[in-house]
């Protein structure tokens, strides 16, 4: 099995962890030009696989997490954006407010 392949399926492994994903991306171009300048026969693909199906676990995982914290921004926008209060007879006033849109990061 090619060291260079380990080593790329590694580098896109730790930078998955570290949530990363710029790192990420580049590691997997750069497997992916290994691979094409390379090629893979039979034995080291299936070699390989086991490793390929961790990577595809885990960027599914960060991808879900990614959007369980854009669902939670949009919630605390949401929530912020419409303030309810109480007056001193007990009636709910709701005050608009105007949050900034949220930003990409």
């Amino acid at each position: 099995m090619s060291r260079a392949l380990i080593r790329q399926m590694g580098q896109i492994r730790a930078a998955l962890l570290a949530g990363d994903a710029p790192m990420a991306l580049d590691a997997i171009d750069a497997l992916a030009r290994t691979a094409a300048r390379k090629g893979i026969d039979a034995p080291t693909r299936e070699a390989l696989e086991p490793g390929l199906a961790d990577l595809r676990a885990l960027a599914e995982a960060s991808l879900r997490g990614a959007q369980q914290a854009a669902e939670q921004v949009r919630a605390i926008v949401q929530a912020a954006r419409s303030l309810q209060t109480y007056d001193s007879l007990g009636r709910r006033t709701v005050s608009e407010t105007r949050a900034n849109a949220p930003q990409r990061f």
